[in-house]
């Protein structure tokens, strides 16, 4: 059976991420990142965590995660691929990096 293709987000709160410059700069389309259901983060009962290569590098938007909480909570396996990643610029000189990732139900 194949894994059940779910939705495309970017990751949450990158900014956030003290060694995000060096991570950015290895992350590739195709590339694995795992997820967790993080129940106690005080900001946000439904969170879950992304990992590329076990280090943290943010969150599925807080807007898309209720379901997939609920999936997780029930003992589903999900994870995610990365699509791409690229860079906004704002403001002159004010970068904005994003990454772009399927998520996926494993079967």
């Amino acid at each position: 059976m194949e894994d059940i293709y779910l939705i495309t987000v970017n990751v949450a709160g990158l900014v956030y991420i003290d060694d995000i410059d060096e991570i950015f700069s290895i992350i590739k389309e195709g590339d694995h990142l795992d997820l967790f259901r993080e129940k106690d983060n005080r900001y946000d009962e439904h969170a879950i965590l992304v990992k590329y290569d076990g280090k943290k590098i943010g969150y599925v938007p807080r807007a898309d995660n209720i379901i997939l909480a609920n999936l997780m909570d029930a003992g589903k396996m999900l994870y995610g691929v990365v699509v791409n990643t690229y860079i906004e610029y704002v403001y002159v000189g004010d970068e904005f990096k994003v990454v772009k990732f399927k998520i996926f139900l494993k079967e």
